[in-house]
């Protein structure tokens, strides 16, 4: 007799629930990248997420202070219990990839506990201490893992990916040590003792073709340095691709034609260059990006997820209206944009904090000097967490001019209109209140030449 079975329904949800006893925050937050789901946490401890999802993840899980991650893929459901007063004790998991996701929680705890992910102690140890500390925790994490791997439905794409961490991550920490060991030190980065020739030489033998690790982020990492150490070799053969964006995306582009013969692994590191740059600066500053992009890659997911960040760009765009944000400045007044209409505004978003927001001011104050008789308003907006850090730096530091603070840090509606998601950032309006760029220049850029067109 022959019959057909009805092929089985792709299930695309993912139910994360559980009790959180003792917590201090009534919300708890999936991320991928980004938030993508939210729920409140009820009075007796118990949540209910769902959200949807393509394939396999890493998801961060976030409550308060406390946090963890999950591996979980479509048509998953688990169970997480724990109190939040001692979250590492009590943590415990239910359902699909609890195992797994075990794993992953006693692989977190024991890297805290041992020093391993916190690089300022690890790299500040002389060569023979960072290795020893090294060497026991893959070790101790590779046995772990062997025990997890004898299970029969055990999940393999995770166990893949676990051991890509177990055997590239030393060698992406061995890359990074010379760096971080002469800043830490303050001595010269070259007399710095350690193998890096024997490093360098197992980066030049990574295999670039393993499609099957890109959810791997030190193996996309690894890749990364391959291609920023070609970039470094190209820009000594050219120097014509120095001292500015546009060289260094042509020399990348050329470092990734160069060694990346995988498309899908060209698509992916290209598209979290582009990523990156476009959530940051917008579409306009990585127009060659995108078109090259757009005619070279085979992975229409991909240029689907850039489509949708360059949409939530649109409402920013130059030409458009700004709203009229409300501030208070340093004498405690409030504040707002319309006060500068009938000039351009340069607009610098910054925190006390953020010592690449720091180390611009010098940078800015020159520049409004130079424009002091000029139709422009130099205007700093801080989105720190209160306002007295603002206000002593401020005051130590005798900033002048317009020092305005907007409530609610990165949530504030500054912020939130303009999908500030690192900073410093930097805005120039027209004369009327409009975009005329959503993410200008620094001022130890090219930012003059844009202020004096529309002046």
């Amino acid at each position: 007799m022959l019959s057909c079975n009805q092929p089985e329904k792709f299930n695309p949800t993912i139910i994360i629930a559980g009790t959180l006893s003792n917590s201090n925050d009534k919300e708890i937050t999936v991320y991928l990248e980004q938030e993508i789901a939210k729920t409140t946490i009820s009075e007796d401890g118990n949540f209910r997420i769902t959200f949807e999802a393509e394939e396999s993840e890493y998801y961060y899980i976030s409550t308060g202070e406390e946090a963890f991650s999950l591996f979980l893929s479509p048509g998953d459901s688990i169970f997480v219990e724990a109190s939040l007063e001692s979250l590492d004790d009590t943590f415990k998991l239910h359902g699909d990839l609890a195992a797994e996701n075990t794993y992953l929680f006693e692989k977190d705890k024991y890297s805290k506990e041992s020093g391993i992910n916190n690089p300022i102690e690890l790299m500040a140890l002389n060569k023979d201490a960072y290795f020893t500390k090294k060497d026991e925790f893959f070790s101790k994490l590779s046995s772990t893992l062997d025990v997890l791997k004898t299970e029969e439905t055990v999940n393999k794409k995770f166990i893949k990916l676990e051991e890509a961490f177990i055997s590239y991550q030393p060698l992406y920490m061995d890359n990074q040590y010379p760096m971080y060991h002469a800043y830490i030190r303050k001595i010269p980065r070259d007399s710095v003792d350690f193998p890096m020739d024997e490093v360098k030489e197992k980066l030049r033998q990574l295999d670039l073709s393993r499609e099957d690790l890109l959810k791997s982020g030190v193996y996309k990492s690894l890749i990364d340095s391959r291609i920023n150490e070609e970039v470094s070799q190209l820009m000594k053969q050219d120097s014509t691709l120095k001292g500015s964006e546009e060289g260094y995306e042509k020399a990348r582009f050329i470092a990734m034609d160069n060694l990346l013969k995988n498309q899908a692994i060209k698509d992916q590191l290209l598209f979290d260059f582009i990523k990156s740059n476009l959530e940051y600066r917008g579409p306009v500053h990585v127009k060659s990006s995108l078109e090259k992009f757009e005619v070279e890659n085979q992975s229409p997911k991909l240029l689907a997820k850039l489509d949708e960040i360059k949409q939530k760009w649109e409402p920013i765009m130059p030409g458009k209206e700004v709203p009229d944000f409300n501030f208070v400045n340093i004498e405690g007044e409030p504040v707002k944009l319309s006060d500068l209409k009938g000039n351009l505004v340069y607009i610098d978003i910054w925190a006390t904090w953020c010592g690449p927001c720091i180390a611009e001011h010098p940078h800015w104050d020159k520049m409004k000097e130079e424009y002091k008789d000029k139709s422009i308003s130099f205007l700093t907006v801080s989105i720190d967490n209160s306002k007295e850090p603002w206000e002593k730096m401020v005051n130590a530091k005798n900033m002048e001019g317009l020092q305005w603070f907007a409530e609610n840090a990165w949530k504030s509606d500054i912020a939130q209109h303009f999908m500030v998601n690192a900073i410093p950032r930097f805005l120039l309006l027209d004369k009327e209140g409009n975009v005329i760029d959503p993410s200008a220049d620094r001022p130890s850029g090219k930012i003059r030449e844009m202020v004096d067109k529309y002046l």
